[in-house]
């Protein structure tokens, strides 16, 4: 439970960044999403393993 509570917070975390920094520039939203989406999808796998 706890890890799945830390897994959310993150990609929550990970989400306001992305609002924020498209705020300020919006040309730089596609490179950083997919390299939040590859860290989101590695955080995952480790969850599932540690689990």
């Amino acid at each position: 439970m706890g890890t799945a509570l830390l897994l959310a917070f993150f990609a929550v975390a990970a989400l306001g960044a992305l609002i924020g920094l498209a705020a300020v520039d919006i040309r730089t939203v596609p490179p950083v999403s997919g390299t939040c989406a590859l860290i989101l999808t590695l955080a995952a796998l480790a969850v599932a393993v540690l689990r």
